[in-house]
This record gives structure tokens, sequence and C-alpha cells, in this order.
């Protein structure tokens, strides 16, 4: 099996709390993988085919005036943005002689991130480095690759985009296998010099890929720039032998890949054409050609970025905690009968709130089983799982799902998708008799926010709050998640209750996604895809995850997470057997009086 891989390339007086660690300086680790993109390189440009040779490559009349000029006209009227879909592009003798040779020679990585799962070759620009009997092997391939980054193929993309000259030396290919639990989340594709994606299907040519497949590509309009909307406008099902191109438009051109969620290949050829680079015709320096919008990302800006999205003066703004409260006293008389409507009494005792405070301290993170007692617990479960059978997200229902699944009185879809998507409470009325399950979800959610669990906050973290804010929280199956993103105003509590009361044994096993990642970032890579991926390798004790957390039921879920570690809830697969809830809130830590000292 061959390769095309660079060749170099928790009514007695409590003690005082400790204070933990963050999660920055937690050794937890998780068997998590996250694999960036393969970056393209820039080889020895193979000798050009004649014109006549790339032609025969190609359906019949592909370079023909008129035919050129139907795809300019169609793709200046495409909506959401600028995009041209067309069938056939490929002689068929050819593609599928391409296919025979992918699927029998070639050997395909299962990567994943926050934003991706997907099974990929190397860079296909690095088949000209291959030993001669192993490029033969894939003779048409290579023939193909040429064919497409050649002059007069790529004349045919710039005329019917009118993106202007192409590179035909840095070539950005690679072959992309979507398998069961496959995806690709929301992003426009800018990074580098990029100018033109496209996208080639290759499914089982004799079959038909039906649309409940999954597998489709999203295109999705934006509400301002930089900011699509939650729900795309179109959608395109893989189709053999379709093409699939757009201009890469910094803040417009976003899309995504539906989940594949059957046991079918879904194969495809994928890349980009890039601007002219230096040497070649049409060549100007990156700031003149791409402007400032799509130059390429760095940590920093990423880090300017997150600050803005989680500005305390943002959408989601943290609440300030009441004045006249002593939030580290002792837990009072009155407290502790509040409390007790919530929490299992395991938890209420000086004895179980000293062992948590250590391991807490000890570890920076803290989960508690069956945190709510019973009752409480049992009144939830069943209005959860019928929430979910309700609006057919559950037990595989969601192989069928629509992007307006769940939405109803008392909930509403929380964008944008190309950060977050998932549905959150609202104090809507109408809820109270369409969505039974809002009243004590809300009820429950205002305990988190009391004084009183404040207090026992304290005792458990050592923590005292500063500021709090906090949502109800469902990721449908086969449509929700958030991407990594980076604590960037100071260190933060998380508090999450887990109140997802569908299989946990399925949950647990991660490959339905739904669990929650912590992630340190890895500053010394300079490539913006590695910032936007998971971690790094498993391997690597200096990098990924630093905790992973699975969607369960009854389980609070404590976390210290350092200014700069990234957290994220993977996607949520269309084959879990129900939606992942939870009650979440972050709580902003009043700054340590010593820490402050060390500072002056």
């Amino acid at each position: 099996m061959t390769n095309p891989t660079s060749p170099t390339n928790e009514h007695e007086e409590t003690r005082p709390a400790k204070r933990a660690r963050t999660a920055g300086s937690s050794t937890t680790t998780s068997a998590m993988p996250a694999v960036a993109p393969a970056v393209p390189t820039l080889p020895q440009r193979p000798p050009e085919l004649d014109a006549a040779t790339v032609a025969a490559c190609f359906t019949e009349g592909l370079f023909n005036e008129d035919y050129v000029q139907h795809l300019a006209n169609n793709y200046k009227t495409s909506h959401p943005y600028l995009h041209c879909v067309m069938h056939p592009l490929v002689r068929e003798d050819l593609l599928r002689a391409v296919r025979a040779e992918i699927m029998g020679q070639l050997h395909f990585t299962e990567k994943e991130t926050d934003i991706y799962k997907v099974n990929q070759t190397g860079d296909l620009a690095n088949i000209d480095g291959l030993p001669l009997a192993e490029r033969a092997a894939l003779g048409h391939l290579h023939k193909l690759r040429n064919a497409f980054y050649s002059e007069p193929f790529r004349n045919f993309v710039s005329a019917v985009t009118g993106c202007g000259p192409l590179s035909g030396s840095k070539q950005d290919m690679s072959i992309n296998n979507y398998r069961q639990g496959c995806h690709l989340l929301n992003h426009d594709d800018v990074i580098g010099t990029r100018r033109v994606s496209y996208i080639l299907y290759l499914p089982p040519p004799d079959e038909e890929w039906k649309v409940e497949y999954g597998g489709a590509l999203e295109l999705y309009p934006c509400v301002k720039k930089g900011t699509p909307a939650t729900d795309p406008t179109v959608v395109l099902p893989p189709k053999y032998n379709q093409f699939i191109f757009f201009t890469v438009q910094p803040g417009y051109s976003f899309h995504s890949v539906q989940e594949v969620v059957v046991p079918n290949d879904r194969l495809s050829i994928s890349g980009w054409f890039h601007v002219p680079q230096d040497g070649e015709d049409g060549y100007q320096p990156m700031d003149v050609v791409l402007g400032p919008d799509a130059a390429p990302a760095s940590l920093a800006q990423l880090e300017e970025d997150a600050a803005a999205d989680n500005d305390e003066t943002s959408e989601y703004p943290y609440s300030p905690v009441p004045t006249d409260e002593d939030l580290t006293a002792d837990l009072s008389d009155a407290d502790r009968a509040y409390l007790a409507q919530f929490l299992h009494p395991q938890y209420l005792t000086p004895a179980a709130m000293t062992k948590m405070n250590d391991q807490f301290c000890d570890e920076s993170s803290l989960q508690l089983r069956d945190f709510f007692k019973p009752e409480i617990a049992s009144t939830l479960a069943p209005l959860l799982n019928q929430a979910d059978a309700r609006d057919r997200l559950a037990n595989g229902y969601a192989k069928a799902l629509t992007h307006g699944a769940g939405v109803r009185a008392g909930w509403a879809v929380q964008g944008s998708p190309v950060k977050q998507r998932f549905m959150v409470l609202t104090g809507d009325p109408a809820a109270a008799t369409e969505s039974p399950e809002c009243a004590p979800l809300r009820a429950t959610a205002d305990l988190l926010v009391s004084p009183a669990f404040a207090r026992w906050l304290y005792h458990v973290t050592g923590i005292t709050a500063r500021g709090t804010r906090h949502r109800v929280r469902r990721f449908r199956p086969g449509l929700d998640y958030t991407l990594a993103a980076y604590s960037s105003t100071s260190a933060t509590l998380d508090v999450t209750v887990a109140l997802t009361p569908s299989q946990r044994t399925a949950w647990e096993a991660g490959e339905i996604g739904g669990y929650e990642c912590y992630v340190a970032p890895d500053e010394s890579n300079d490539d913006p895809a590695v910032y936007r991926a998971a971690g790094g390798n498993e391997n690597d004790e200096d990098g990924g995850a630093l905790l992973t957390v699975p969607a369960d039921w009854n389980v609070l879920s404590l976390v210290l997470r350092d200014q700069g570690v990234m957290r994220f809830v993977k996607y949520v697969s269309g084959l879990a057997p129900g939606s992942r809830w939870d009650i979440a809130m972050e709580v902003l830590p009043v700054p340590d009086e010593e820490d402050g000292e060390d500072d002056e």
C-alpha cells in the first residue's frame, strides 16, 4: 500500500478550603488524537501536459467557450455565495481507473480534531517524490492531478470564477474517505494563499448515494461578514463525477460536510488552487493579493479573536455576584435546607466537603456522580427522554434529521456555527405546555446561581466567585457542537451538570462524540490549521488533551481552566442514542491575594 507522504516532510463548622491548581497544570491525559490537515508542499514543478492530453482527461467540450460562459453566468447568480456545480467533469474510463488505484493502492489515515473526523491520504503533490514503481502504480491518479494543475484547467477555473491567475507549482490536493461517523464542521477555508476550493466526488459509481446517507456539502449564508447563519440554505449531496468549486471568500465562504451515517465510502478528491507563487506569472506579494482579511492566521490573532468572543460585554456576559452576601462563610441552616432540596445528602456533610476539596486541589478537577438526589433525577430523566423521542432525536432517528429539529417554545439555537451550535433554554412562557422539560430544568439551573450554592462551591474548590454565567444546553445528534476556544480573560471554573439520560456506556466510548475536552495549545507550531485542531499527538506529553469528560447522567463536573487552555464539546454524532443535555456555568474567581502581592 502506498502513501504519498512528504519526502522530508462536594451542622458543623468546616475548615477553610484550599485553593486548587488550574487545569493548565493537570497531568490527566486523553487518548483522543488530533492531527492537523496536510500542509501543502511546493515540489519541483512536473512537466506541463500538452493541451490535447489535458482535454482528453475531461468530459468532451469542457473548454468550449460557450460552455465556459454558461458556467460563468450560473456562477455569478449562485447563492448563498458564488459557487459552481457541474457534472460530469472527468472522462469516465479515466475516473474509474483513478478510483480503482485509490481503493487498491493508497493508505488512509483517520484524523480527528474538534472540527472534523475523516480518513485522509497524504498530499498528492508528493507523488512526484515516490519511487518509480510506486508512482507507476498511481499512474492514472498522477495524470489526473497533473491535468488539474495544468494551465488549460487552471484557466478554465479562472474563467468561470473570475478569480484571476492560479498557481501551477503550489499543488494542494488530497483524497478523503468519509466513512460512517466522519464529518467536517463549519469553516470558510481561509488559510494562507488559498484562492479556490474544489471537490470531485467519487462515491461508488454504480450505486446511488441516497440523501439520507449524509455526507452532503452544506453552504451557509452570512448574517454579517464572519458570522454564518445557524442553518445552511444549499445542500449538495455527493454524486459520482460531480465537481464543485468556489473562490475562497474571507468571512463569507462558510460550508460544512454532513456526517456520513452509513458504512459506505464517500470518497472525494479535494484541495485548493493557490495564488501565483514567486516566479510565476501574475505573482504579487501576499499582502497585496490577499489583503488583511485573508492573511494567514497566527496564534496571537486567534487569541485576539477569542478575547473578543469571550469579552464580558458580549452577548453572553458574566453577572456579578451579590455584594451583600459572604460567599466564603460556613453553610447556614438555611443554606443546608435549600441545598438539600436538590443535592444528594452524601455531598452536604462537612467530612465529604473536606474530602472533595482535597481531591479538587490535587487534580484541578472533580466529578461527582449521583449529584442530584434521586427525586430530582427521577423527575428529569423521563422528561428529557420524551423530548428526544418527540423531536425524533432518539435511537437513530437523527439519521433523517433536519436542521430545525427540536426548535420549539422554550428553546433557541445558539450559534454562530463557525464557533458553536447547540440549543439553549429560554424564558418563553409558551414552553410550559409545549416543552414540559423546561420548567424543572430552569428550577434546577437556578440552584447553581444561588448564594447557598456559591458557599458550597467555595468549600469544595476554595474559589470565591466574582462573576458567573450559565445556561441550560441541549446538543442534538447530528447537528451540535462547540469548537475549541480559549479562556482569554482569566482562569475560569467550569461547573457542568451532565444530564444525558441515555446509554452511558455508548457515550463513554467516545465514538459518538458529546464529550467535553480540555486542550493545551501548541504555541510552537506556526501552522494556523494546528491552532484550530484539538491538540497534539496522544504520545506527546507536552501536547494533546489535558482532560476529557464524557456525556453522562447526573454528574457534576468541576474543572479549573487556566487562561489559554482551550475546550470544546465534540460534535454529537447522528448515531448517538439521544441528545447531550447539561447545565453549564462558568465562574470567574476572585484573584488570589497572594498572587497580587507576587505581581507587585
